[in-house]
């Protein structure tokens, strides 16, 4: 069963008084007579580690600790932190992530002709363009999301979006929508719409709600264009091999971010993450009256969760 990520945010107060933490990826190395050396990347994703509460804590901030890990059944639940270090994305950095048929879909940054995208954060060496992306799916209030530069308002109009709750993904109300009139099948796919949709050849069409034995073929995704056609500049031949399928005209027809669509966005973050252990080691450093007291978790290990 997955982790249920609940959202309690441990206080920064804890994280910046006492934290180490762990970058991690899988790579198997091996070294041959001669002393050349092999790499296999096993695992190319980053997860993050950290141990809080490596010096002494004063007993409120001790005590937030225990509060979490109680709360969360210590660890059977996840919750949320701030990384002091990696929290932040900026303009430069973000990009969004195009899914189709629930699959990560075209080049990060730009639109694939869906409505649905993640967030991710890119990465570049100093002095290179060389780089990574990671996934967030916890993004801290409404991140700013930008299409060719510009602010993308959410709400309901054409071309706004929707941001899910946790894990996140931005989905788009489409620019333009248009009904499925007449669908041809074969080695190349026609499909008629009401009017022109305002799509040219090389650009996607996404269409849903089409019928038939196969319409699974042609539903719920972004089809490239190779021709349009009809007297009023309707009739889109699609790339799709649908020869000899059974797909009935019906549906809409809709017109959404393209692949020359520069999509980002910025904000800041959270990591979702959980007590790696059940037992929970603490010691008392310094005695005394509450106020004076402070407490050292020997061994609290948090590890990051990662969401689909």
């Amino acid at each position: 069963m997955t982790l249920e990520i609940k959202n309690i945010v441990m206080p920064e107060s804890v994280l910046i008084s006492a934290l180490t933490g762990t970058r991690m990826r899988k790579n198997t190395r091996t070294q041959n007579i001669g002393g050349y050396v092999s790499v296999n990347a096993d695992r190319d994703v980053t997860l993050r580690r950290w141990q809080i509460a490596t010096q002494p804590l004063i007993l409120p901030l001790a005590s937030s600790i225990i509060g979490i890990y109680e709360a969360t059944d210590a660890g059977a639940s996840g919750f949320l932190i701030f990384d002091p270090v990696d929290s932040f994305v900026s303009s430069s950095e973000g990009v969004l992530q195009g899914y189709m048929l629930g699959v990560e879909s075209g080049v990060a940054g730009f639109g694939n002709g869906g409505p649905t995208y993640g967030l991710r954060k890119g990465y570049t060496a100093s002095g290179s363009s060389l780089g990574g992306v990671n996934t967030i799916t916890r993004p801290y209030g409404t991140p700013a999301i930008t299409r060719g530069g510009s602010p993308v308002t959410v709400g309901v109009a054409a071309g706004n979006i929707s941001i899910s709750a946790g894990p996140s993904y931005v989905t788009f109300v489409p620019d333009a929508t248009r009904t499925v009139s007449a669908v041809t099948v074969g080695a190349t796919t026609q499909v008629s719409l009401n009017t022109a949709i305002g799509l040219a050849v090389g650009q996607r069409l996404w269409l849903q709600g089409v019928t038939g034995a196969d319409a699974a073929l042609l539903n719920n995704q972004a089809h490239t264009i190779t021709n349009i056609s009809g007297g009023g500049l309707n009739v889109y031949t699609l790339s799709t091999n649908t020869a000899g399928k059974t797909i009935t005209a019906a549906g809409q027809g809709h017109k959404y971010p393209q692949s020359t669509e520069a999509l980002g966005w910025s904000g800041r973050y959270y990591m979702p993450v959980h007590f790696r252990d059940d037992d929970l080691e603490w010691e008392l450093i310094a005695g005394g009256g509450a106020a004076s007291r402070l407490v050292s978790f020997t061994s609290c290990f948090l590890d990051e969760v990662r969401e689909a």
